[in-house]
């Protein structure tokens, strides 16, 4: 029984090790997408230009907690620091705590992965993909516009919503396959 406590432990710590690389991973995907397309299409998109027609433009069930053009971690990292402090942050903390966010997310996430999925084959495809589809999912499409952190999905282009769900697919896979190499180099 404590083998077993040890091993979820362990894999918790080298799952949050292998956010480290899921997240530099989807840092990558960003910037090979923007070098091919020459353009970025997370700051393509203005959401001022998209008027709230569909009945899915706005599903959140507590009202909006975003800026226009604030992104999810950055209305996270602000909301806390108006909580804590009682005041607004500057635009280079806001930016800090953005980057915190998606970081703890991100290890968290894997974390949580690498105490679930233990040990598995190196290149864990089947987790890898699972990890990144279902933070995408549940935490991009779903749970972010529902607490009003963004637009609901049908405010948002297609091509935003697929080129996020292949950040996230190289996040969980690269995530999933350092989360099982640290498995087997670590006794």
């Amino acid at each position: 029984m404590a083998s077993n406590e040890r091993n979820h432990w362990k894999g918790l710590v080298l799952g949050a090790i292998g956010g480290i690389a899921g997240i530099l991973t989807m840092r990558a995907y960003w910037q090979q997408v923007k070098q091919m397309t020459g353009r970025d299409p997370r700051k393509d998109f203005d959401e001022s230009d998209v008027p709230d027609t569909d009945v899915l433009d706005s599903v959140s069930l507590v009202g909006q907690h975003y800026k226009q053009g604030e992104s999810t971690t950055a209305a996270l990292g602000r909301i806390a620091y108006q909580q804590i402090t009682g005041k607004e942050p500057g635009q280079e903390t806001q930016t800090l705590l953005s980057y915190l966010i998606h970081w703890l997310i991100g290890m968290g996430s894997s974390g949580a992965y690498g105490a679930a999925r233990t040990q598995s084959g190196v290149l864990d495809i089947t987790g890898g993909a699972a990890l990144g589809t279902a933070l995408w999912l549940l935490g991009d499409e779903m749970a972010m516009p529902l607490v009003g952190l963004a637009k609901g999905p049908t405010a948002y282009p297609p091509e935003l919503h697929l080129h996020s769900w292949g950040a996230h697919i190289a996040y969980g896979l690269a995530s999933a396959a350092t989360t099982q190499l640290l498995y087997r180099l670590v006794p």
